[in-house]
């Protein structure tokens, strides 16, 4: 009987130990899979899926990176993060206390982002880092593809002809940034000589159509800063002489010729008016309450508003949306991280002259937060990761400083 007892012990022991094995195993075959290389091209490839399978993936990704000992380790290490982690608190506190669910949510959301971009940046490299903007303009085509398609299937039914196209984003000016976003790095491939210059010309003419299938109006203005910047950061003057001339142009010929060059221009009216009655609302609010807001989505916490039947979820301005989300504190939070982080592009680009990375960085933020003025597109599941990789450049350049001062020991 005791035998027994102790046969039966034995067994269970191993059963436990062959078990652990295979966790064991498991866990060290995921690692092996999801690598810092990986991690970033998943993150990057999900984000021409269709969006829900887009927060899926990323969700996952950060999740991994943060219960993972090796890669938690490198969220926390740039200059700055500690106003970041306080943010994270806030933007879960606030909602929190006043039952903003939604808000609470998209806050746990935005962190889940902000984890990734942390991350890429601490383990980007100049080879990964170009390799995958490549990969990005590659991607887009099948954007570009169905953007088309669809388009074409509209035209042949005889339905929604003039509907605006969003295909795997959840709205079209989405859809607009990324492509916008796309084309300054086409621009800057070229101006960089990187690459095969056809292949970057065709995924911008490619883009360019879906610029105009969008109907997003700012992303036009989005592009022009955005490759102004490049050019300038650059020292293309001959270039920029002949953008900015062109543009001249193009603005002769739609005020003055009366021509029709860009999608729904004869909306902004409008799209104008319907803006500042919502910025009145929100600036009110901020004013009532100026320190602390309410969490994301304010907007909608607030007031039940909406046009054409759809609810308007928040006050369509990046700059009016963050006060009204976080307050004066969490506002001060937020930015104390981004102005040490500009503050080491400027240092780079400016002082160091290391003009390859931070060109595009300097490019994509001013086109973002011109863009921000007018509407809130990089607060999207799709949007906000791309911007955050763009912005992890940052750590391929500090990569390269450090290699030139071990070097120049």
């Amino acid at each position: 009987m005791q035998f027994a007892t102790y046969e039966k012990r034995t067994i269970i022991i191993e059963n436990i130990k062959v078990k652990n094995h295979y966790e064991s195993s498991l866990r060290h075959q995921l690692d092996l899979a999801l690598t810092n290389t990986n991690i970033v091209i998943f993150t990057v490839v999900s984000l021409f899926l269709p969006y829900i399978l887009t927060g899926i993936v990323l969700a996952f990704m950060a999740i991994y990176v943060i219960i993972n000992k090796q890669t938690r380790q490198l969220i926390f290490v740039h200059k700055g993060s500690d106003f970041l982690k306080m943010f994270f608190a806030f933007v879960l506190i606030v909602p929190f206390i006043y039952q903003n669910w939604i808000g609470f949510i998209v806050g746990v959301g935005m962190i889940l982002g902000l984890v990734l971009g942390l991350f890429m940046r601490s383990i980007m490299t100049r080879e990964l880092y170009e390799k995958v903007l490549t990969l990005v303009c590659a991607l887009s085509l099948t954007c570009a593809g169905y953007a088309i398609i669809e388009k074409l299937f509209h035209i042949l039914s005889n339905t929604n002809t003039n509907s605006r196209i969003s295909t795997v984003f959840s709205h079209p000016n989405y859809f607009g940034t990324v492509v916008g976003t796309v084309i300054i790095i086409c621009a800057y491939k070229v101006l960089t000589n990187q690459g095969k210059q056809w292949f970057f010309y065709m995924v911008a003419f490619f883009n360019i159509i879906s610029m105009y299938l969008c109907k997003s109006m700012f992303v036009w203005v989005e592009v022009f800063l955005g490759i102004s910047v490049l050019l300038i950061v650059l020292k293309k003057h001959r270039l920029l002489a002949v953008w900015l001339s062109t543009a001249a142009l193009g603005i002769f010929v739609i005020l003055f010729l009366d021509v029709n060059l860009i999608p729904r221009l004869s909306d902004v009216d409008v799209t104008v008016k319907l803006r500042m009655q919502i910025w009145d609302l929100a600036i009110r609010q901020i004013k009532a309450e100026p320190l602390f807001g309410h969490g994301f989505l304010s907007f909608s916490y607030l007031y039940d508003a909406s046009y054409q039947n759809q609810m308007i979820p928040h006050s369509h301005s990046l700059y009016i949306d963050t006060l009204l989300n976080f307050g004066i504190v969490g506002t001060v939070m937020f930015l104390g991280y981004f102005i040490k982080y500009y503050l080491s592009v400027f240092k780079a680009c400016f002082k160091k002259k290391q003009t390859l990375i931070t060109s595009l960085i300097l490019a994509v933020t001013v086109a973002t937060l011109v863009h921000g003025a007018a509407d809130l597109t990089i607060f999207w599941i799709q949007t906000l990761p791309l911007f955050l990789f763009i912005m992890a450049g940052l750590g391929a350049v500090e990569k390269s400083d450090e290699d030139s001062t071990v070097l120049s020991k």
